[in-house]
């Protein structure tokens, strides 16, 4: 029998075998050693992107947080201000954020649309990765409402109001109606209230009862059918928006006339101050010489008065009845006037151009009041007193108080978006012995923009056979919807129009082209 064949092929199917599983092995050694190293890849790739995500929001939080904001037209870099890189930690990794503003604004703080661009680096033992995001982040400004209350108190709503503009309560409204069916009732373009339900105030009573919808009884909240969708028109238990000095960002704006506005400080008490055409004119008392500031020449558009919290300034625009010389004008990002103390209406407060629709028109007021009231002031000659007048010329009224009805029988309008973080809009005078010194019948005080407040306080007095004072309502800005005065307060809420992951961005041109994510054409 032959045995040696035998053997030779059972050698050669042994060296196939032998030579198969090596290949084999080697096959599985490469592809485990790429399977380990396409790991350690997806690993250090989503490092880099949720690095990116991190860079992005921490900027988004330092900026809604009123942090100071890069300056100018172009795109600046943002974290870190100098430097390569801003280090996150050793666990996260370095990243570089620019800021880039809307081109129709000047600085990031007054735009109502900016981009965050950031990108990341993650570095192993051989390689570097990279990843890019950019965000186009839309903040919403306090300056949007037409009006806004944290607390409304026990005031309410009635027949013939119409807010044109969002409104938005921290508390409970109350509304009411004493039409029957659909006449007159209140009219909003939006209304939002952080409680679950509204109160109905029953005509001609102090009574009030709960309400779920916008209709209840007489009342039909106007207009009753987009009310009927819900939200974003009609909207209960809605977030509250944190409100008052110790948490809305006034600091931004007070930084800003600090570092390249206008700051006042040391005033007397009762300082009157005038705005005409881009001049704010200032005197201290009757005699004392007038001040002149040209706001046009500030680097930003922001005067802060450091008045004290019981202090009060007298604010108009009005140069000498019956002339009307308009106020604010030839400012191209409008005005922000704060003060700690009391600001208090001595007049008619107007923009140069009263064409709200025109697109050209520039002319926009903010006031913010951080610690005093918003007040309407006594006219000195209601009450028998005298007023300011220049020495020498007792006929020139140029820093008269103007208020009373003998100067402006159609009421007083003040053209501007008011913000009173901790005290009332109200009289000057809200005694009961003065209310007889008050316009009788009621003249209107109309504001042309919208109000802010912590609380409405006295306005009018309702007599036996009369009403006294002034009749407020808002006749609303539409440009408000998509501008707002510079550095006016954020709410610290914002909405993202969109967040784009740039995997293969890996450069600072990347961040720095405007053309690279198409911001001009927003």
């Amino acid at each position: 029998m032959n045995t040696k064949g035998n053997k030779g092929s059972a050698l050669i199917l042994v060296m196939l075998s032998a030579i198969v599983l090596s290949i084999l092995v080697g096959a599985l050694y490469t592809l485990f050693q790429s399977n380990v190293s396409t790991q350690e890849w997806t690993m250090e790739r989503i490092q880099a992107r949720f690095t990116a995500e991190a860079g992005t929001n921490m900027a988004i939080h330092m900026i809604m947080e009123g942090v100071d904001v890069p300056q100018g037209d172009d795109p600046i870099q943002f974290l870190p201000e100098t430097g390569d890189w801003y280090d996150l930690g050793d666990d996260i990794g370095w990243v570089l954020v620019f800021v880039d503003p809307d081109n129709n604004n000047d600085e990031v703080a007054a735009a109502n649309a900016y981009e965050v661009r950031c990108l990341s680096k993650v570095i192993s033992e051989d390689q570097v990765e990279m990843y890019g995001i950019a965000s186009l982040i839309l903040p919403k400004n306090f300056a949007v409402f037409a009006t806004f209350l944290n607390d409304p108190g026990s005031g309410f709503f009635g027949d013939g109001y119409r807010f044109d503009g969002p409104f938005h309560t921290n508390s409970v409204v109350q509304l009411s109606s004493a039409t029957a069916g659909r006449n007159n009732d209140p009219w909003f373009y939006s209304i939002s209230i952080v409680s679950d339900h509204y109160l109905y105030r029953i005509p001609g009573t102090g009574i009030t009862e709960l309400a779920y919808a916008p209709q209840h009884k007489n009342l039909y909240i106007e207009p009753y059918e987009k009310m009927l969708i819900g939200e974003p028109f009609f909207t209960l238990s809605a977030d509250s928006i944190p409100f008052g000095s110790s948490v809305v960002g006034w600091q931004g704006a007070y930084n800003a006339a600090n570092s390249g506005g206008l700051m006042l400080t040391g005033l007397a008490d009762s300082t009157r101050i005038m705005l005409l055409d881009s001049l704010l004119l200032v005197k201290e008392d009757e005699t004392a010489p007038v001040a002149v500031y040209d706001l046009s020449t500030l680097l930003y558009p922001v005067v802060w008065i450091d008045n004290g919290s019981n202090e009060t300034i007298y604010l108009k625009t009005e140069a000498e009845f019956p002339f009307r010389s308009h106020g604010l004008s030839g400012l191209v990002n409008g005005l922000t006037i704060g003060v700690n103390g009391n600001l208090s209406v001595a007049g008619p407060i107007l923009y140069g151009n009263i064409d709200l629709m025109d697109d050209d028109n520039n002319d926009m007021l903010g006031l913010v009041v951080k610690e005093g009231n918003f007040t309407i002031a006594v006219d000195p000659d209601m009450i028998g007193n005298d007023d300011w007048e220049i020495p020498g010329d007792p006929t020139n009224k140029t820093w008269d108080i103007q208020t009373g009805t003998n100067d402006y029988l159609d009421g007083i309008q003040v053209n501007a978006v008011i913000m009173v973080l901790d005290g009332q809009f109200q009289l000057e005078d809200i005694s009961s012995t003065h209310y007889y010194y008050w316009p009788n019948s009621a003249v209107d005080f109309e504001i042309v923009g919208g109000y802010i407040v912590d609380g409405e306080g006295v306005t009018t007095w309702v007599g036996s056979d009369d009403t006294w004072g002034y009749l407020s309502f808002v006749t609303y800005d539409p440009r408000l919807m998509t501008r707002h005065p510079p550095f006016f307060p954020n709410t610290g809420v914002w909405d993202t129009a969109y967040w784009e992951e740039k995997p293969d961005m890996h450069d600072v041109y990347d961040l720095t082209d405007d053309d690279y994510i198409g911001f001009d054409a927003i």
